[in-house]
């Protein structure tokens, strides 16, 4: 069984880069119309860079935005051409905040629609999502002995 290459290196990110439906975002996020400032960057562009948050061992977005400029792999992968013209985490933060569990259902079903139509209609495949599971907190909460525990206006046990 072939590995895949490790995390962060340029491998890694040319074999995945094929695979971010870039069309389709830019229908989902489409870019801001009307009066103001034009947008320095695509819908793509910007969820390319997001990704690399969690392809490459960098998980802040103000870390990722100085590492941007040396690393020109990272830039390829995140379709920006100018070394000088990257993302700022603030950029980046706010379109994190436009991309609702809605939006991200919607891509995941983009990328498996194809893996789907392939396995025929002979087998029904069930995905479990921890998000509907409840959470059972009752496990954790920590009480004390029963002689400390309040019975009404005052505590018994305590002296």
């Amino acid at each position: 069984m072939a590995t895949l290459p490790p995390v962060g290196s340029t491998e890694l990110l040319e074999r995945l880069s094929a695979y971010v439906p870039d069309q389709f975002i830019s229908t989902l996020i489409p870019r801001r119309k009307g009066r103001g400032r034009r947008a320095e960057f695509s819908s793509p562009q910007l969820f390319r860079t997001l990704l690399l948050s969690v392809l490459t061992p960098v998980h802040s977005f103000n870390l990722l935005s100085r590492l941007l400029h040396e690393n020109r792999a990272w830039r390829r992968f995140a379709c920006l051409p100018r070394r000088q013209l990257v993302p700022g985490p603030r950029m980046l933060h706010e379109f994190r905040q436009k991309l609702s569990p809605a939006v991200f259902r919607a891509i995941n079903a983009h990328l498996l629609r194809p893996l789907l139509t392939g396995l025929g209609t002979g087998k029904t495949v069930a995905i479990i999502d921890a998000t509907d599971l409840p959470a059972a907190t009752n496990a954790y909460k920590k009480t004390g002995p029963a002689s400390f525990r309040p019975t009404g206006p005052r505590w018994v046990g305590a002296v």
